[in-house]
Protein backbone atom coordinates (compact mmCIF):
# COMPACT_ATOMS: atom_id res chain seq x y z
CA UNK A 1 0.00 0.00 0.00
CA UNK A 2 1.56 3.09 -0.47
CA UNK A 3 2.32 5.53 1.68
CA UNK A 4 -0.07 8.44 2.87
CA UNK A 5 1.93 11.50 1.68
CA UNK A 6 2.43 9.78 -1.70
CA UNK A 7 -1.32 9.28 -1.85
CA UNK A 8 -1.90 13.00 -0.86
CA UNK A 9 0.59 14.10 -3.40
CA UNK A 10 -0.45 11.41 -5.81
CA UNK A 11 -4.51 12.91 -5.24
CA UNK A 12 -3.36 16.55 -6.14
CA UNK A 13 -3.36 16.62 -9.73
CA UNK A 14 -5.59 17.59 -12.34
CA UNK A 15 -6.68 13.96 -13.16
CA UNK A 16 -8.22 13.11 -9.55
CA UNK A 17 -9.79 16.37 -8.76
CA UNK A 18 -11.15 16.52 -11.49
CA UNK A 19 -12.90 13.04 -11.44
CA UNK A 20 -14.35 14.31 -8.08
CA UNK A 21 -15.40 16.81 -9.18
CA UNK A 22 -17.54 14.96 -11.47
CA UNK A 23 -18.09 12.64 -8.90
CA UNK A 24 -19.43 15.23 -6.59
CA UNK A 25 -21.87 17.18 -9.45
CA UNK A 26 -23.43 14.15 -10.72
CA UNK A 27 -23.88 12.94 -7.30
CA UNK A 28 -25.51 16.42 -5.66
CA UNK A 29 -27.58 16.75 -9.30
CA UNK A 30 -29.24 13.12 -9.29
CA UNK A 31 -30.14 12.98 -5.73
CA UNK A 32 -31.70 16.85 -6.19
CA UNK A 33 -33.72 15.37 -9.35
CA UNK A 34 -34.86 12.27 -7.39
CA UNK A 35 -35.90 13.58 -3.50
CA UNK A 36 -37.28 16.84 -5.50
CA UNK A 37 -39.42 14.45 -7.46
CA UNK A 38 -41.05 12.87 -5.19
CA UNK A 39 -44.90 13.53 -4.36
CA UNK A 40 -46.03 15.91 -2.21
CA UNK A 41 -48.18 15.90 0.88
CA UNK A 42 -48.30 19.23 2.10
CA UNK A 43 -48.26 22.36 0.42
CA UNK A 44 -48.20 25.97 1.74
CA UNK A 45 -47.42 29.32 0.57
CA UNK A 46 -46.62 31.48 4.32
CA UNK A 47 -45.84 34.93 3.33
CA UNK A 48 -46.54 34.70 -0.17
CA UNK A 49 -43.65 32.13 -0.33
CA UNK A 50 -44.18 28.67 -1.56
CA UNK A 51 -43.59 25.74 1.29
CA UNK A 52 -43.33 21.89 -0.06
CA UNK A 53 -42.96 18.92 2.48
CA UNK A 54 -42.24 15.23 0.10
CA UNK A 55 -43.77 12.40 1.25
CA UNK A 56 -41.10 9.74 0.19
CA UNK A 57 -42.26 6.70 -1.54
CA UNK A 58 -40.42 3.19 -1.41
CA UNK A 59 -40.01 3.80 -5.15
CA UNK A 60 -38.43 6.98 -4.57
CA UNK A 61 -36.58 5.67 -1.58
CA UNK A 62 -35.26 2.32 -3.30
CA UNK A 63 -34.06 4.78 -6.49
CA UNK A 64 -32.54 6.95 -4.45
CA UNK A 65 -30.55 4.12 -2.59
CA UNK A 66 -29.47 2.26 -5.43
CA UNK A 67 -27.88 5.54 -7.17
CA UNK A 68 -26.22 6.74 -4.24
CA UNK A 69 -24.53 2.76 -3.45
CA UNK A 70 -23.23 3.08 -6.90
CA UNK A 71 -21.84 6.70 -6.10
CA UNK A 72 -19.92 5.31 -2.90
CA UNK A 73 -19.07 2.01 -4.64
CA UNK A 74 -17.75 4.68 -7.14
CA UNK A 75 -15.48 6.58 -4.70
CA UNK A 76 -14.45 3.94 -2.69
CA UNK A 77 -12.87 1.93 -5.71
CA UNK A 78 -11.49 5.06 -7.24
CA UNK A 79 -9.92 6.24 -3.97
CA UNK A 80 -8.50 2.33 -3.59
CA UNK A 81 -6.74 2.22 -7.04
CA UNK A 82 -4.98 5.35 -5.99
CA UNK A 83 -4.08 4.25 -2.68
CA UNK A 84 -3.09 0.79 -3.19
CA UNK A 85 -1.20 2.15 -7.01
CA UNK A 86 -0.28 -0.61 -9.59
CA UNK A 87 2.68 -2.32 -7.46
CA UNK A 88 6.63 -1.78 -8.97
CA UNK A 89 9.01 -4.28 -9.25
CA UNK A 90 11.44 -4.38 -5.74
CA UNK A 91 14.79 -2.86 -5.92
CA UNK A 92 17.45 -5.37 -7.28
CA UNK A 93 15.30 -7.68 -8.23
CA UNK A 94 17.14 -10.62 -10.58
CA UNK A 95 16.19 -14.30 -11.68
CA UNK A 96 16.85 -16.63 -9.40
CA UNK A 97 19.36 -18.72 -11.87
CA UNK A 98 21.96 -16.70 -13.31
CA UNK A 99 21.70 -17.88 -16.51
CA UNK A 100 17.87 -16.79 -16.39
CA UNK A 101 19.82 -13.06 -16.93
CA UNK A 102 20.14 -13.20 -20.30
CA UNK A 103 16.26 -13.96 -20.87
CA UNK A 104 15.00 -10.75 -19.21
CA UNK A 105 15.23 -6.99 -19.62
CA UNK A 106 17.40 -4.91 -18.14
CA UNK A 107 16.17 -1.36 -17.39
CA UNK A 108 18.40 1.37 -17.77
CA UNK A 109 16.46 4.45 -15.54
CA UNK A 110 16.05 1.80 -12.51
CA UNK A 111 19.59 0.35 -13.17
CA UNK A 112 17.40 -3.13 -12.60
CA UNK A 113 15.97 -5.96 -14.36
CA UNK A 114 12.55 -6.23 -15.18
CA UNK A 115 10.67 -9.30 -13.85
CA UNK A 116 8.45 -10.75 -16.46
CA UNK A 117 5.11 -9.00 -17.93
CA UNK A 118 6.42 -5.30 -15.92
CA UNK A 119 7.41 -2.35 -17.95
CA UNK A 120 9.20 1.22 -17.28
CA UNK A 121 6.26 4.27 -16.72
CA UNK A 122 8.12 7.17 -17.49
CA UNK A 123 6.21 9.14 -15.36
CA UNK A 124 5.94 7.01 -12.52
CA UNK A 125 9.88 6.74 -12.88
CA UNK A 126 9.39 3.10 -11.55
CA UNK A 127 9.00 -0.43 -13.44
CA UNK A 128 5.60 -1.39 -12.90
CA UNK A 129 4.19 -4.81 -12.00
CA UNK A 130 2.11 -5.79 -14.92
CA UNK A 131 1.36 -2.35 -16.31
CA UNK A 132 -1.35 -1.51 -18.29
CA UNK A 133 -1.33 1.75 -19.16
CA UNK A 134 -0.78 5.13 -16.84
CA UNK A 135 -3.83 6.83 -16.40
CA UNK A 136 -4.42 10.25 -15.92
CA UNK A 137 -7.59 10.06 -13.47
CA UNK A 138 -6.01 8.14 -10.63
CA UNK A 139 -2.50 10.15 -11.22
CA UNK A 140 -0.20 6.66 -11.72
CA UNK A 141 -0.06 3.67 -13.71
CA UNK A 142 -2.98 0.77 -13.39
CA UNK A 143 -1.01 -2.75 -12.48
CA UNK A 144 -1.23 -5.88 -10.81
CA UNK A 145 -1.87 -4.32 -7.56
CA UNK A 146 -4.93 -1.91 -8.40
CA UNK A 147 -6.12 -3.66 -11.98
CA UNK A 148 -9.62 -5.23 -10.24
CA UNK A 149 -10.49 -1.87 -8.35
CA UNK A 150 -9.81 0.16 -11.43
CA UNK A 151 -12.09 -2.06 -13.25
CA UNK A 152 -14.57 -1.82 -10.51
CA UNK A 153 -14.09 1.57 -10.70
CA UNK A 154 -15.08 2.09 -14.09
CA UNK A 155 -18.14 0.01 -14.32
CA UNK A 156 -19.64 1.63 -11.40
CA UNK A 157 -18.84 4.72 -12.51
CA UNK A 158 -20.07 3.97 -15.69
CA UNK A 159 -23.35 2.80 -14.52
CA UNK A 160 -23.87 4.96 -11.91
CA UNK A 161 -23.32 7.91 -14.60
CA UNK A 162 -25.93 6.06 -16.92
CA UNK A 163 -28.07 5.74 -13.39
CA UNK A 164 -27.89 9.25 -12.49
CA UNK A 165 -28.09 10.79 -16.45
CA UNK A 166 -31.54 8.85 -16.47
CA UNK A 167 -32.86 10.18 -13.55
CA UNK A 168 -31.73 14.07 -14.49
CA UNK A 169 -33.12 13.57 -18.13
CA UNK A 170 -36.50 12.29 -16.55
CA UNK A 171 -36.95 15.72 -14.33
CA UNK A 172 -35.59 17.82 -17.53
CA UNK A 173 -38.66 15.66 -19.83
CA UNK A 174 -41.16 16.49 -17.13
CA UNK A 175 -40.76 19.83 -16.82
CA UNK A 176 -40.19 20.74 -20.71
CA UNK A 177 -43.26 18.48 -21.62
CA UNK A 178 -45.31 17.96 -18.66
CA UNK A 179 -44.82 21.35 -16.28
CA UNK A 180 -48.31 21.84 -15.57
CA UNK A 181 -48.71 18.68 -13.25
CA UNK A 182 -45.28 19.39 -12.43
CA UNK A 183 -44.94 22.43 -11.32
CA UNK A 184 -42.47 21.70 -8.30
CA UNK A 185 -40.02 20.98 -10.89
CA UNK A 186 -40.11 24.19 -12.49
CA UNK A 187 -40.38 25.82 -8.86
CA UNK A 188 -36.70 24.44 -8.00
CA UNK A 189 -35.10 24.63 -11.34
CA UNK A 190 -36.35 28.37 -12.17
CA UNK A 191 -33.96 30.25 -13.87
CA UNK A 192 -31.34 29.79 -17.05
CA UNK A 193 -28.77 29.52 -14.57
CA UNK A 194 -30.17 26.61 -12.62
CA UNK A 195 -31.70 25.20 -15.65
CA UNK A 196 -27.94 24.97 -17.72
CA UNK A 197 -26.53 23.06 -14.69
CA UNK A 198 -29.05 20.75 -14.92
CA UNK A 199 -28.39 20.17 -18.72
CA UNK A 200 -24.33 20.69 -18.12
CA UNK A 201 -25.08 17.32 -15.15
CA UNK A 202 -27.16 15.29 -17.94
CA UNK A 203 -24.37 15.64 -20.81
CA UNK A 204 -21.47 15.46 -18.00
CA UNK A 205 -23.17 12.45 -17.06
CA UNK A 206 -24.17 10.57 -20.18
CA UNK A 207 -20.58 11.78 -21.64
CA UNK A 208 -18.04 9.91 -18.75
CA UNK A 209 -20.63 6.82 -19.48
CA UNK A 210 -20.08 6.38 -22.70
CA UNK A 211 -16.13 7.49 -22.47
CA UNK A 212 -15.80 5.08 -19.45
CA UNK A 213 -18.47 2.19 -20.49
CA UNK A 214 -15.86 1.86 -23.91
CA UNK A 215 -12.66 2.12 -21.82
CA UNK A 216 -14.25 -0.74 -19.48
CA UNK A 217 -14.96 -2.91 -22.68
CA UNK A 218 -11.41 -2.46 -23.50
CA UNK A 219 -10.61 -3.49 -20.42
CA UNK A 220 -12.77 -6.48 -20.49
CA UNK A 221 -11.42 -7.64 -23.91
CA UNK A 222 -7.96 -7.30 -23.03
CA UNK A 223 -8.55 -9.12 -19.86
CA UNK A 224 -10.52 -12.15 -21.55
CA UNK A 225 -7.59 -12.89 -23.14
CA UNK A 226 -5.17 -12.50 -20.14
CA UNK A 227 -3.55 -9.80 -21.49
CA UNK A 228 -2.88 -5.87 -20.70
CA UNK A 229 -3.01 -2.81 -23.40
CA UNK A 230 0.83 -3.20 -23.83
CA UNK A 231 1.20 -6.87 -23.97
CA UNK A 232 -1.56 -6.84 -27.09
CA UNK A 233 0.43 -4.18 -29.04
CA UNK A 234 3.51 -6.25 -27.89
CA UNK A 235 1.40 -9.50 -29.42
CA UNK A 236 0.74 -7.67 -32.87
CA UNK A 237 4.18 -7.03 -33.72
CA UNK A 238 5.36 -10.55 -32.49
CA UNK A 239 2.70 -12.39 -34.65
CA UNK A 240 3.92 -10.28 -37.39
CA UNK A 241 7.68 -11.32 -36.52
CA UNK A 242 6.88 -14.96 -36.49
CA UNK A 243 4.76 -14.74 -39.77
CA UNK A 244 8.06 -13.26 -41.22
CA UNK A 245 10.42 -16.40 -39.80
CA UNK A 246 7.29 -18.80 -40.63
CA UNK A 247 7.12 -19.95 -37.01
CA UNK A 248 4.28 -19.77 -34.96
CA UNK A 249 3.67 -17.45 -31.60
CA UNK A 250 2.45 -18.93 -28.86
CA UNK A 251 1.44 -16.22 -26.07
CA UNK A 252 2.48 -18.03 -22.64
CA UNK A 253 0.03 -16.14 -20.68
CA UNK A 254 -3.41 -17.14 -22.31
CA UNK A 255 -5.26 -20.08 -20.38
CA UNK A 256 -7.47 -21.30 -23.26
CA UNK A 257 -10.98 -20.13 -21.70
CA UNK A 258 -12.36 -16.80 -21.28
CA UNK A 259 -13.67 -17.53 -17.75
CA UNK A 260 -9.34 -18.46 -16.41
CA UNK A 261 -8.47 -15.73 -17.76
CA UNK A 262 -11.03 -13.29 -16.59
CA UNK A 263 -10.55 -14.71 -12.58
CA UNK A 264 -6.99 -13.89 -12.98
CA UNK A 265 -8.24 -10.01 -12.14
CA UNK A 266 -11.96 -10.85 -12.09
CA UNK A 267 -12.80 -12.65 -8.86
CA UNK A 268 -14.52 -12.51 -5.29
CA UNK A 269 -11.58 -10.47 -3.89
CA UNK A 270 -10.84 -6.73 -4.74
CA UNK A 271 -7.06 -8.28 -6.22
CA UNK A 272 -5.75 -9.88 -8.78
CA UNK A 273 -4.35 -13.19 -8.45
CA UNK A 274 -0.81 -13.94 -8.14
CA UNK A 275 2.52 -12.27 -6.60
CA UNK A 276 3.20 -9.79 -9.80
CA UNK A 277 6.49 -12.04 -10.28
CA UNK A 278 6.09 -15.36 -11.53
CA UNK A 279 2.32 -16.04 -13.68
CA UNK A 280 0.68 -19.44 -14.91
CA UNK A 281 1.62 -20.30 -18.69
CA UNK A 282 0.21 -22.65 -21.11
CA UNK A 283 2.00 -25.65 -22.00
CA UNK A 284 5.06 -25.58 -24.09
CA UNK A 285 6.02 -21.92 -22.47
CA UNK A 286 8.04 -20.49 -19.58
CA UNK A 287 8.32 -18.01 -17.72
CA UNK A 288 10.78 -16.31 -19.83
CA UNK A 289 9.04 -16.66 -23.04
CA UNK A 290 7.44 -13.33 -23.66
CA UNK A 291 10.64 -11.82 -22.49
CA UNK A 292 12.54 -13.51 -24.79
CA UNK A 293 10.34 -12.25 -27.54
CA UNK A 294 10.66 -8.75 -26.33
CA UNK A 295 14.21 -9.14 -26.27
CA UNK A 296 14.06 -10.25 -30.05
CA UNK A 297 12.11 -7.65 -30.78
CA UNK A 298 13.94 -4.89 -29.75
CA UNK A 299 17.07 -6.21 -31.67
CA UNK A 300 14.79 -6.27 -35.03
CA UNK A 301 13.63 -2.86 -34.26
CA UNK A 302 17.45 -1.61 -33.48
CA UNK A 303 18.44 -3.42 -36.77
CA UNK A 304 15.54 -1.38 -38.57
CA UNK A 305 16.87 1.83 -37.31
CA UNK A 306 18.09 4.59 -39.69
CA UNK A 307 20.83 7.25 -38.97
CA UNK A 308 19.74 10.81 -39.35
CA UNK A 309 21.91 13.84 -38.96
CA UNK A 310 20.69 16.71 -36.74
CA UNK A 311 21.28 19.72 -38.87
CA UNK A 312 19.18 22.39 -36.89
CA UNK A 313 18.84 21.99 -32.71
CA UNK A 314 15.46 21.85 -30.99
CA UNK A 315 15.14 21.69 -27.44
CA UNK A 316 12.56 19.00 -26.77
CA UNK A 317 9.82 21.12 -25.49
CA UNK A 318 6.15 20.47 -27.51
CA UNK A 319 5.86 24.36 -27.44
CA UNK A 320 8.38 25.84 -28.20
CA UNK A 321 10.23 28.37 -30.67
CA UNK A 322 10.84 25.92 -33.52
CA UNK A 323 7.42 24.86 -33.59
CA UNK A 324 5.79 28.38 -32.94
CA UNK A 325 7.38 29.71 -36.08
CA UNK A 326 6.29 26.17 -37.84
CA UNK A 327 2.60 26.45 -37.38
CA UNK A 328 2.22 23.09 -39.55
CA UNK A 329 4.53 21.47 -36.92
CA UNK A 330 1.83 22.48 -33.43
CA UNK A 331 -1.25 21.56 -35.78
CA UNK A 332 0.20 17.93 -36.52
CA UNK A 333 1.84 17.78 -32.71
CA UNK A 334 1.57 14.14 -31.21
CA UNK A 335 0.31 15.86 -27.67
CA UNK A 336 1.65 17.40 -24.84
CA UNK A 337 1.30 13.86 -23.10
CA UNK A 338 3.84 12.48 -25.64
CA UNK A 339 7.69 12.38 -25.03
CA UNK A 340 10.08 14.84 -26.97
CA UNK A 341 13.56 14.80 -27.10
CA UNK A 342 16.08 17.61 -27.07
CA UNK A 343 18.68 17.41 -30.23
CA UNK A 344 22.03 19.65 -31.14
CA UNK A 345 23.14 20.57 -34.55
CA UNK A 346 25.75 17.34 -35.66
CA UNK A 347 24.23 14.72 -33.31
CA UNK A 348 23.19 11.45 -34.80
CA UNK A 349 20.20 9.97 -34.10
CA UNK A 350 19.07 6.50 -34.89
CA UNK A 351 15.35 6.82 -36.10
CA UNK A 352 12.80 3.79 -35.69
CA UNK A 353 9.64 5.84 -36.23
CA UNK A 354 8.21 8.18 -38.52
CA UNK A 355 5.06 10.74 -38.74
CA UNK A 356 4.42 13.10 -41.68
CA UNK A 357 6.15 15.97 -39.65
CA UNK A 358 7.98 13.97 -36.55
CA UNK A 359 10.53 11.21 -36.41
CA UNK A 360 11.17 9.33 -33.29
CA UNK A 361 14.65 8.32 -32.09
CA UNK A 362 17.14 7.60 -29.96
CA UNK A 363 20.80 8.67 -29.05
CA UNK A 364 23.29 7.76 -26.45
CA UNK A 365 24.27 10.59 -23.72
CA UNK A 366 26.64 10.86 -20.44
CA UNK A 367 24.58 10.89 -17.66
CA UNK A 368 25.45 10.70 -13.66
CA UNK A 369 24.50 6.04 -12.19
CA UNK A 370 23.78 5.93 -8.78
CA UNK A 371 27.42 5.60 -7.82
CA UNK A 372 28.10 9.10 -8.56
CA UNK A 373 30.38 7.87 -11.90
CA UNK A 374 29.34 8.47 -15.54
CA UNK A 375 27.19 6.02 -17.89
CA UNK A 376 25.85 6.19 -21.29
CA UNK A 377 22.45 6.77 -21.04
CA UNK A 378 20.06 6.33 -24.10
CA UNK A 379 17.16 9.21 -24.74
CA UNK A 380 14.77 8.73 -26.43
CA UNK A 381 11.87 11.11 -28.03
CA UNK A 382 10.23 12.44 -30.58
CA UNK A 383 11.78 15.84 -32.55
CA UNK A 384 10.56 17.61 -35.61
CA UNK A 385 11.48 15.95 -39.47
CA UNK A 386 12.93 19.53 -40.77
CA UNK A 387 15.85 19.01 -38.05
CA UNK A 388 16.95 16.04 -39.49
CA UNK A 389 18.62 14.61 -42.15
CA UNK A 390 19.02 10.50 -43.27
CA UNK A 391 22.53 9.35 -44.06
CA UNK A 392 22.68 7.42 -46.96
CA UNK A 393 25.39 5.18 -46.98
CA UNK A 394 27.55 3.58 -50.23
CA UNK A 395 26.88 0.47 -51.11
CA UNK A 396 30.36 -0.11 -50.22
CA UNK A 397 29.14 0.85 -46.67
Amino acid sequence: MTSASKVILRFLHYGPLLATLIIILVTIMTTLCIIFSMPISTFRLPNGKASFKHHPTWTAFANLTIFLSLSILTTYHFMMSMIYGPGFVKKGWKPKSKKDEEKVQYCQECEAFKCPRSHHCRKCNRCVLKMDHHCPWINCCVGHYNHAHFLRFLFYASTGCFYGGVNIAAVIIKMTFFGNRNFVLIYYFYGVGRFIVLIFSLGIAFGVSLAVGFLLVMQLRDISKNTTNIEAWIIKKAEWRHEMTKTKFIYPYNLGSRWRNLIQVINMTNFALGDGYTWPTVEGTHQYTFTIEQIEQKKLKKDRMVPHQIRQPYNGRCMSALTLTNPALLCICNGCDERYMSVDEGDTVMVSRYRKRWLYGCISREAPNKTGGVKLKEVSGWFPRLCAMEIVKNKDE
